[in-house]
């Protein structure tokens, strides 16, 4: 059985000793999941990514999603928020607090890719790397963005859709225990 963060990262993620280590050396294990909604806390971004990646598995079986590799669902789940570790900084005022800091690379998600790949050396498959850069959807997004992610959906719509539903659910459903916004929009019951 898999139980801890390294056995997780190293088995199913795939990550070497020396990437283990870069990541803990940015902050992954004790980053926040976010600034002010789910898992704003310590160690929040671990908690968050595997729950996306428990649930991006049991999507992917349940619709018979095809990765290109056994834990891609795994690769996706744990490195999706990645820019999140480099983003925010906790304040020294004490108040447990974040701030948070404009990464070096454009865009969530392809912040995410750009830090696994070039800064962390991690090889992501083609359809990985399009989940990760997509995971948030269409939220926000206008114009060429759209049309981008539009063409991404082309081809990887199971991966995206898939890691998507996974990341909110995660978010939503699993972490915020808050389900009155689902209520009001005629959602869950």
């Amino acid at each position: 059985m898999i139980s801890t963060l390294d056995e997780i990262l190293t088995a199913k993620v795939g990550l070497q000793p020396y990437q283990l280590l870069k990541l803990r050396s940015w902050g992954y294990d004790s980053a926040p999941a976010s600034k002010g909604h789910h898992l704003a806390v310590r160690g929040g971004l671990v908690e968050h990514s595997y729950n996306v990646s428990k649930r991006l598995e049991e999507i992917s079986k349940a619709l018979k999603v095809e990765w290109p590799r056994e834990h891609s669902t795994w690769v996706v789940g744990m490195l999706h928020d990645l820019v999140k570790c480099r983003c925010y900084r906790l304040r020294q005022d004490g108040s447990g607090s974040y701030d948070y800091v404009q990464p070096e690379y454009p865009g969530h998600g392809v912040a995410s890719v750009m830090l696994a790949t070039v800064d962390l050396g991690f090889c992501l498959l083609p359809a990985e790397a399009a989940a990760i850069t997509w995971h948030m959807g269409a939220f926000g997004l206008q114009g060429k963005a759209l049309d981008e992610f539009d063409a991404a959906l082309n081809v990887y719509p199971a991966q995206i859709i898939a890691t998507h539903t996974a990341d909110w659910a995660a978010a939503r459903l699993d972490e915020s225990g808050d389900f009155s916004d689902l209520r009001s929009k005629g959602g869950a019951k």
